[in-house]
């Protein structure tokens, strides 16, 4: 080889510097080129580093042991290129047979698919998967080309597929083209007329959900998409002037309710008056029901009612102190009273004295604050002393063998006794009442949850169920006083 191009030159003098810098330069560039192709791993460009150096020894002007000593050197060089070159060949071609044995299989299984599609696209993507592995797979040119004519006669028998396929679904297209057409024209027209957006909103998304199942040919789709693209712009437009309008409204509705709120949380700091407040607490907050209100609006009138609502609850609270403070007088001092009462009902022959001393006592209960219990407990012990004259009483008559209508007067007069006290009692209950409808409403208003305003429902019911009963009892105590006087009053008494 380079031998035999190579022109040997027999230099009988001493080498001269000439030959010397040659070699030493040749054989730099012979070092280089060695170390450039041992980190390439583009054979070919390596062997190419080669052949340059090669190219250098022609002409060149060198002492024959040294020419002998770098062409050796270059030898070896190609040697170990030529052995890589020939090892990679055989490497690339056992890669390629393996490859082929594993693309024949996946061709034969794509042509079996073609053969027996279960879904058209799914197969067309199958053949296409398949095709994507030829890029850049290892193969001979002879079993490529083979590989490759096999899996075109299955494309070709999908793509024959395909044609019928795209023949019935473009009838079907025809078909479903106008009834599409029509729901959409009629959404569009009920869009345009509906005052409620957000179900017309809900329509139109609907029939876009159609489209996927839907087939339709691509201008078909195109141009009914377009055309119900139109209602969503109509329905967006239709939104912003809605959405405009009501937040003028809620400006203005929050213009009008802020002050009226505000006047109401200072009147629960001040006022001595607690029911006309907290009626008008209730007032403001059934009216924002209805209005139009920004949720943040909407948020602070409610937080400032229920800061005056709670405000109000409390100075009550304070109130009621101040109340308890003043039953407790009250009490002890009817207390001392009512004892003496029935001390005198047990022992005293002076009953009509002693009745009208119980009846003063009973009349001292009116407008005196006290609280319900202790209220009730004095009036029952009150009631015992009537009691106990009465019995003292019926016995004297029975003894004395007095005329019947003065027992009788004495009744009326228990009668009366009872009644009033039934009545006191109505008139707390009632009272209590309205208090426990109040905050219920107002919890209610508030958005309280269920759990909290279910113990209160259930004293509210409680409350009604003691109120009819009283209010039967009373009624039939007057019937039976109604009939005892006419009994009294009669031309003929027993």
């Amino acid at each position: 080889m380079v031998e035999n191009t190579l022109i040997m030159m027999e230099w009988n003098n001493p080498p001269d510097e000439e030959a010397l810098k040659n070699y030493q330069e040749l054989k730099k560039r012979l070092s280089e080129a060695i170390e450039k192709a041992n980190k390439t791993k583009d054979l070919r460009e390596a062997k190419g580093f080669m052949i340059e150096v090669q190219g250098r020894f022609k002409g060149l002007k060198l002492i024959r042991e040294q020419r002998e000593e770098l062409y050796n050197r270059l030898q070896d060089a190609f040697e170990k290129i030529n052995q890589k070159i020939a090892e990679e060949r055989q490497s690339y071609e056992n890669e390629a047979q393996l490859n082929y044995f594993t693309l024949k299989t996946r061709v034969e299984e794509a042509l079996f698919i073609s053969d027996h599609p279960k879904d058209i696209k799914e197969a067309w993507n199958f053949l296409i998967e398949v095709q994507t592995q030829f890029k850049g797979t290892r193969l001979l040119p002879e079993h490529r080309g083979e590989l490759y004519s096999r899996l075109q006669v299955a494309f070709e028998k999908i793509k024959l597929l395909q044609q019928a396929e795209r023949t019935g679904f473009e009838k079907q297209a025809e078909l479903n083209y106008p009834q599409l057409k029509e729901t959409i024209e009629e959404a569009l027209l009920s869009t345009a007329e509906t005052d409620d957006l957000r179900a017309g909103k809900e329509t139109l998304i609907r029939i876009q959900e159609q489209f996927r199942v839907t087939k339709l040919l691509k201008e078909q789709r195109d141009e009914l998409y377009a055309r119900l693209q139109e209602g969503f712009t109509l329905l967006k437009i239709r939104q912003e002037e809605s959405a405009a309008r009501f937040e003028s409204s809620a400006d203005e509705n929050y213009a009008t309710l802020i002050p009226q709120v505000r006047e109401v949380s200072a009147l629960a700091g001040s006022t001595a008056e607690f029911r006309p407040v907290r009626e008008k607490i209730k007032e403001l907050q059934a009216g924002m029901r209805d209005l139009s209100l920004k949720k943040e609006h909407r948020d602070e009138l409610y937080t400032l009612l229920q800061n005056a609502f709670e405000t109000l609850s409390l100075r009550q609270s304070e109130v009621n102190e101040s109340f308890e403070q003043e039953a407790k007088q009250n009490y002890n001092r009817l207390k001392t009273l009512v004892s003496q009462g029935l001390k005198q009902a047990e022992e005293t022959h002076q009953y009509k004295e002693t009745r009208e001393f119980l009846k003063m006592i009973q009349g001292e209960f009116k407008g005196t604050k006290m609280i319900r219990e202790q209220r009730e407990e004095l009036y029952s012990r009150l009631q015992t002393a009537f009691d106990v004259l009465g019995k003292r009483l019926d016995e004297y008559f029975r003894l004395k063998k007095k005329n019947w209508a003065v027992k009788m007067e004495y009744k009326l007069s228990e009668y009366s006794s009872e009644i009033f006290g039934l009545e006191e009692s109505l008139k707390n209950d009632y009272d209590n009442l309205g208090e426990m409808e109040d905050q219920l409403e107002i919890m209610i208003s508030g958005g309280r949850d269920e759990e909290s305003a279910a113990g209160l429902k259930a004293r509210i019911n409680s409350a009604r169920i003691s109120i009819d009963r009283k209010e039967k009892q009373v009624a039939q105590m007057r019937m039976e006083m109604t009939d005892l006087r006419d009994k009294i009053e009669a031309p003929e008494n027993p």
